[in-house]
């Protein structure tokens, strides 16, 4: 992989995979909407609401998991296999030291988030039994988020596309069932969904320690490694921090959005949905890029690194660009399965409209994103991604809907604002090229061409 020329082929090689996975789930999350719609507002509002705040704790898994991209790829570059492996194991040991007792607490506090983010009251009881579920099984997705970037770093996304197609298959299965033969509603939802992270979870345990997908760990490789423990901090706290604020901002987000009604709620929950597929192919063309600079930069190769950036915006742009326009020209017949309610419906169009071209350059700060995890350097691309929610989004959102007047036209308007800000100063980072040096110590990219760990 390190020493192949064409690079448009190389990132699609790695990116078909993870379109597949995206796919998949992308598709789950329109059927998951589909099936909440059909019992109402309410219910196709929960899970818009639920998500921030366990969003919080994922922060986290997200965020130190992040650190497992950049040590597991730049130490596969250098060929030091065991320490790529004891990269993973000390990354899952910090996760679960604060996962368990994380989502105790985050149960504990269930009833404040609820009432204090004000949601609607027909939403409220659903909201509880959906948020409690999903903590419960946090920690369980802690590992998988572990797993998935791990083994992706390797240059292996072939296997986790297989493993989201399992638990994908597992929740179509699951959902209709618990929702309406069991009659369990928007419980039935969360429940499926917890199955599936479980299935996961037990796939991502018997690889680890069977080494089955090249990255084999002992028990005491969670323990996490002194040595290792500030690379893992200097390159997790920034995307920690970014998380942190990003899931906090959007409990307040949620708070701007549900004080403009239920049609309003709804409305954001069905744009999402459908603005979403454009990240099938664009968080996996800004994973495989990631990727391959990683590695790159592991074995010293800081040319490539910067040339697969460049290919990889010009894939991304052309993707993204293609799928909004196309998006504009036919978006009623999209709402039109989920809502054909006059309210939901015409916020839906304005919301497309207003905050739908702002998603190309969305797509340029995740590329940034990725860039910045793959090398390492996260302080800069953290910094971006908390001003555009706190400086920007939330101030202006508030200000053009309540204190102008505006409502859901401010609401849509003062998102888009801060998308494009965000994609433009990740364009100018990322063309720059101060990211394209590696983080692990010289002395630590030692070839070692014989491995029991990595084939």
């Amino acid at each position: 992989m390190l020493y192949e020329k064409r690079l448009v082929k190389l990132i699609m090689s790695l990116a078909t995979p993870l379109v597949l996975s995206t796919a998949i789930g992308a598709v789950y999350e329109v059927v998951d909407t589909f099936w909440l719609s059909r019992l109402g507002p309410a219910a196709l509002s929960t899970p818009t609401v639920s998500w921030p705040y366990r969003g919080i704790l994922m922060s986290l898994v997200f965020g130190v998991a992040a650190s497992a991209s950049s040590l597991v790829g730049q130490y596969i570059g250098a060929k030091d296999f065991r320490k790529a492996a004891r990269s993973v194991g000390t990354v899952l040991g910090i996760l679960l030291l604060i996962l368990v007792p994380g989502s105790t607490l985050f149960i504990i506090f269930e009833n404040y988030y609820i009432s204090m983010t004000k949601i609607p009251s027909p939403i409220k009881p659903l909201a509880f039994d959906y948020i409690l579920v999903l903590l419960l099984v946090t920690p369980l997705s802690g590992i998988n988020i572990t797993f998935f970037t791990s083994i992706g770093s390797t240059g292996d996304t072939k296997t986790p596309m297989k493993v989201s197609l399992m638990s994908t298959i597992i929740n179509f299965v699951l959902d209709p069932i618990f929702i309406f033969a069991l009659k369990l509603g928007v419980l039935g939802a969360a429940l499926a969904t917890a199955a599936a992270i479980a299935a996961n979870t037990t796939y991502a345990l018997i690889s680890f320690f069977t080494g089955r997908h090249g990255i084999k760990l002992k028990l005491s490789d969670f323990i996490p490694e002194r040595s290792l423990l500030p690379l893992v901090f200097r390159v997790s706290t920034p995307m920690v921090a970014q998380q942190l604020g990003t899931s906090l901002g959007f409990v307040t987000m949620i708070r701007i959005v549900s004080g403009l009604g239920t049609p309003v709620v709804a409305a954001y929950s069905i744009g999402q949905v459908i603005l979403s597929f454009d990240r099938i192919l664009t968080m996996p063309i800004a994973r495989a890029t990631s990727i391959i600079l990683s590695q790159a930069l592991g074995a010293g190769l800081r040319k490539r690194a910067l040339e697969v950036v460049h290919k990889g915006l010009g894939l991304l742009m052309l993707w993204t660009g293609s799928y909004i326009g196309l998006i504009l020209a036919i978006m009623n017949p999209f709402i039109s399965v989920f809502t054909k309610e006059p309210l939901t419906f015409s916020a839906s169009q304005r919301m497309i409209v207003i905050f739908g071209p702002s998603i190309i350059f969305f797509a340029i700060f995740m590329l940034a994103n990725s860039l910045a995890r793959g090398s390492g350097h996260t302080l800069f691309m953290a910094s971006i991604g908390l001003a555009r929610l706190w400086l920007l989004r939330i101030p202006l959102s508030w200000v053009f809907a309540y204190r102008i007047g505006l409502g859901d036209i401010g609401l849509w308007t003062g998102m888009a604002i801060s998308n494009y800000f965000a994609g433009i100063l990740g364009l100018i980072w990322g063309l720059r090229g101060t990211w394209a040096k590696a983080i692990i110590r010289k002395e630590e990219k030692v070839a070692k061409e014989k491995s029991n760990i990595l084939t």
